[in-house]
């Protein structure tokens, strides 16, 4: 008799240890469980005896909800409800969690197609700011003229147009040879932030993330879409800026000038966690019309 209370005080010790362990730690058991349920019915966080109460309950929702099928819908809504769909997959996989949408997009894990790639070049090429931010360049340019700048390039709207178009054509030359590089070589276009918190380490990470970026499946590689877009930026002056100013050494300074655009981008877009909460509190997003911002940018 006594060995067989000894032994049932045993049995009984295991069951309570058990028991205890499975209540205390739900994630082992809950992802053997995510297996073989379906996702509707997914509770990763719940206990083991909560799951065995919910199991006891009458399956209501099941009844009156998920077991009903969907009703047909007319053909012009589905086309639009597949587009949207469509636009909804694009935006996800060039999402970006920068504040301005002029800076480059962060890296992601969801690869870019060439459709996503053809997107953020008609969006920096042709988009809001593409159009808008040149006209800041020329009324600078015609504030600060070069010396010996002719006159028909300083003064009057003529000048302004002419400033204006140069650059126009020098974004779109840039960003063309960009695209067309990159996706030639199957380079991504988006940035990598580094994952340092020492200020020194990630500046020297985005300049150089300007001469090594990332291709399509994530390895390192040589950023020669970032040479090509200085290169097309520099020499694209030869055939519109006034004479004197449209030899091989000037185009030589627009290239430099234009691969240190680049750079600054990167370290912008670097540390965007650290100036991006300012930006909100101006409502800089807000100050902004909603046409400014791209779709495929999503602002957090």
């Amino acid at each position: 008799m006594s060995s067989w209370r000894i032994g049932l005080r045993r049995s009984s010790t295991i069951v309570l240890v058990a028991a205890t362990i499975l209540c205390l730690h739900p994630r082992p058991i809950a992802a053997q469980d995510l297996q073989a349920k379906p996702a509707s019915t997914d509770r990763p966080d719940a206990a083991p005896c909560s799951l065995l109460d919910e199991k006891s309950k009458p399956a209501s929702q099941d009844v009156t909800g998920d077991s009903l099928p969907d009703a047909p819908l007319p053909a012009g809504q589905a086309q639009e409800q597949a587009q949207d769909s469509a636009a909804t997959s694009v935006q996800t996989a060039v999402q970006q969690a920068n504040q301005l949408s002029v800076l480059p997009p962060t890296l992601t894990r969801t690869p870019l197609t060439g459709q996503d790639k053809f997107l953020l070049y008609i969006h920096k090429s042709f988009g809001p700011p593409a159009v808008i931010l040149p006209a800041f360049g020329a009324g600078f340019q015609m504030l600060n003229p070069p010396n010996h700048y002719p006159r028909e390039w300083k003064d009057g709207a003529d000048a302004f147009g002419r400033n204006y178009g140069y650059r126009v054509a020098d974004r779109t030359s840039r960003e063309t040879a960009q695209f067309l590089t990159g996706f030639l070589l199957h380079e991504d276009p988006r940035y990598q932030r580094s994952t340092s918190t020492n200020a020194f380490r990630r500046t020297f990470h985005a300049l150089a993330f300007t001469v090594v970026d990332k291709t399509d499946s994530g390895r390192n590689t040589l950023a020669i879409s970032n040479f090509a877009a200085a290169a097309a930026g520099g020499l694209v002056g030869m055939g519109i800026l006034p004479n004197g100013y449209n030899d091989i050494t000037h185009a030589g300074q627009h290239m430099a000038s234009e691969f240190l655009q680049i750079a600054i981008g990167n370290v912008a877009a670097e540390f965007e966690p650290e100036w991006g909460p300012w930006v909100e509190k101006i409502h800089l997003p807000k100050i902004l019309p909603a046409w400014w911002v791209p779709q495929h940018s999503h602002q957090p």
